[in-house]
């Protein structure tokens, strides 16, 4: 038996496809809320490709804990947390947290989740549109009005 662990995926790893591109592998997924958060595209790229005002997604407290946002939380062998790790440059560039997520069947379960670290996010950067399109690959799994406020987030391009 292997020691697992709860992934939240908010990010482009939300899309099954590009996960598993990554070499990540998993047990079981579902669909879960984080209260209190939003999904951000402020964390400055290490490469922006050339686009200026290029953000990557992030999460960050909404200002009067209101509020939910939707996400993935894979659970998985313990041993791709090195992965995890290297994807997301952790601690360089993100922090590992615990928290804790509500399932949609009302059960609580904690997971890790990587969030930017203060000094690597800035204000008005916005996703692109390639990156809003892994998103739209992942639209069964979002509530529909979500997934449309999603949608009608500004691009730089």
């Amino acid at each position: 038996m292997v020691d697992a662990v709860h992934f939240f995926a908010y990010d482009e790893l939300i899309n099954e496809e590009v996960f598993k591109k990554h070499g990540l592998e998993y047990i079981s997924k579902s669909s879960v809320s984080l209260s209190g958060w939003t999904r951000v595209f402020n964390k400055i790229p290490k490469d922006n490709g050339g686009q200026e005002g290029l953000g990557h997604a992030n999460i960050e407290p909404t200002a009067d804990t209101a509020g939910m946002m939707h996400g993935e939380l894979y659970e998985m062998d313990e041993k791709f947390v090195v992965k995890l790790d290297e994807i997301f440059d952790h601690p360089n560039e993100y922090q590992r947290k615990v928290m804790r997520f509500n399932r949609h069947d009302f059960l609580m379960i904690n997971g890790i989740v990587y969030v930017a670290k203060p000094d690597k996010i800035a204000k008005g950067l916005k996703p692109s549109k390639a990156m809003m399109k892994v998103f739209r690959k992942a639209k069964k799994l979002f509530p529909m009005l979500y997934f449309s406020r999603l949608m009608n987030t500004p691009t730089i391009d």
